[in-house]
């Protein structure tokens, strides 16, 4: 089964598009997690209850992941967090039973994996931040699940913060 992308622009209401837009610092701490994992992707996704929406790309790759595609949920490792609300970091794909038969994993050559779920101050669950590379990566930096979960969280209060401000 090879996921499927289907259009975003339902999955994606206005005022999450103008908090994605207005938010520079997306950008830099997606450029930020690239440097910290020495990866050469990193992105923040959305999730519904079935799909997983690209909202900010930092891709020095041209790994073929862009902003408003849309995935199954289920097909990608971010999918854990929905089961398992923890930093996860997987630096050698192929050898692991688990994540390596997923079908994104193949469909992007994805060899190396680490993320953060997103929440939202409210406790819901908005997504993840993730960084991904076709070479296996060595997570040596003890600080390195503390990190990326601070800088999830300070996208969700982001996020947050724009999309509750009455504009």
């Amino acid at each position: 089964m090879v996921p499927s992308v289907t259009a975003p622009q339902s999955l994606l209401s206005a005022d999450e598009r103008a908090a994605i837009a207005e938010i520079e610092a997306t950008t830099s701490i997606l450029q930020l997690v690239t440097r910290l994992t020495g990866m050469r992707f990193a992105g923040i996704a959305k999730f519904t209850d079935q799909d997983w929406i690209v909202c900010s790309v930092h891709d020095t790759i041209d790994m073929g992941i862009h902003v408003d595609d849309v995935l199954d949920l289920e097909t990608t490792l971010c999918s854990e967090f929905c089961i398992d609300p923890h930093t996860l970091f997987v630096p050698q794909i192929s050898q692991n039973g688990r994540f390596a038969a997923r079908p994104v994993v193949k469909q992007y050559a994805i060899e190396s994996y680490a993320g953060a779920p997103i929440f939202l101050p409210d406790g819901r669950l908005f997504g993840a931040l993730c960084a991904l590379d076709s070479r296996a990566m060595l997570f040596e930096d003890p600080n390195l699940p503390e990190t990326l979960s601070l800088f999830a969280r300070l996208i969700g209060c982001i996020f947050f913060a724009n999309l509750t401000t009455d504009r």
